[in-house]
């Protein structure tokens, strides 16, 4: 069968609603179909026996023209052999030309299994996605440690590709979704994992992916008392703390807080950048920022050009004052 569509692996959060990053693929992937010739977007979800119409209505509220559903209840928990072996046989029975799936823990697993199963490239964490020469899927990453981007031409098919949260905006549309339940004997396949028990673990720090207000320091914080107050600043505004790549190296936050290029994409409705001069690798992960607000003792810091609100000073006086006035 040639290949033909787009397929967007369906990951459900915790709470068993539709990841964010699927919806945002799903706006993508309406622009990228129509320069292929308008071919169908298929989306495949996975997991136990449940009411699936909330879910199918939102993803055909986005763009998806399919939504295929493979449900077990021994699905009910992520299982890494059952879940990308069955997205492996739901791309080889409807072929597409182009995979998407989010960057996630779960995503990074699934894309790797699928495009080894399937003898295909991936290119993963892509900052866009595009239609290149002879309508292969042209994407768009970081290189040389986020110095640099590479636009990468997948010649094997189907086409793959991941993509952090936050990297596109969800958007909806009008568009009839057509329902697929599909029955795959779970006992054929060999499963080398078992779920002995599930401990979460505690985090006092804020997910930086769903935040609505963000606080990151940069090289100018790494000194001193400067993250001590980056987290003060962060806990008065009930807010989550990032840090730049310089950041993360020294050990002032951990990878899960880093944004940039080669760190996280991010969309909060306020972002405050603390002694960040604005490389493009890091304006890469703050371009979906509703508002934002930038420290630098700097004035010609190339982050003011792209902030709402510029404060020029040094961010060791500057960060105690909205620190005191903030309740005020």
């Amino acid at each position: 069968m040639e290949p033909n569509g787009i397929l967007i692996y369906g990951e459900l959060n915790e709470d068993l609603n539709v990841h964010n990053v699927v919806l945002e693929l799903l706006t993508k992937a309406r622009e990228l179909k129509t320069k292929i010739w308008n071919q169908r977007i298929m989306v495949c979800i996975i997991g136990k026996r449940m009411n699936y119409e909330p879910i199918i209505q939102e993803l055909g509220n986005h763009g998806a023209n399919d939504v295929v559903l493979i449900t077990d209840d021994r699905l009910a928990e992520y299982n890494n052999n059952y879940y990308g072996e069955i997205f492996t046989q739901i791309a080889k029975k409807y072929p597409p030309r182009i995979i998407l799936i989010g960057a996630t823990n779960q995503g990074k697993e699934i894309a790797s299994y699928t495009a080894t199963k399937l003898e295909t490239g991936l290119t993963a964490d892509c900052t866009n996605l595009d239609i290149g020469e002879n309508n292969l899927l042209l994407s768009t990453r970081p290189t040389f440690g986020g110095q640099l981007t590479a636009d990468i031409l997948c010649k094997t098919f189907p086409q793959m590709a991941t993509v952090q949260a936050n990297t596109f905006k969800a958007t909806t549309c009008e568009n009839y979704v057509n329902a697929i339940f599909n029955w795959i004997d779970i006992d054929k396949i060999e499963n080398h994992i078992e779920i002995i028990n599930k401990i979460k673990k505690s985090q006092n720090a804020k997910d930086i992916n769903t935040a609505q207000v963000i606080v990151c320091g940069g090289a100018g914080a790494c000194k001193d008392n400067g993250f001590t107050l980056i987290y003060q600043l962060a806990q008065k505004l009930n807010g989550a703390v990032a840090g730049t790549r310089e950041a993360f190296e020294k050990g002032y936050i951990t990878k899960s807080q880093q944004i940039g290029q080669t760190g996280k994409t991010v969309a909060p409705k306020l972002y405050i950048a603390v002694g960040i001069s604005g490389a493009n690798q890091h304006l890469a992960g703050i371009k979906n920022s509703d508002k934002i607000i930038a420290i630098n003792n700097d004035k010609n810091a190339p982050i003011f050009e792209h902030a709402d609100v510029g404060i020029v000073g040094d961010l060791f006086k500057v960060l105690p004052d909205l620190i005191d006035n903030i309740d005020k």
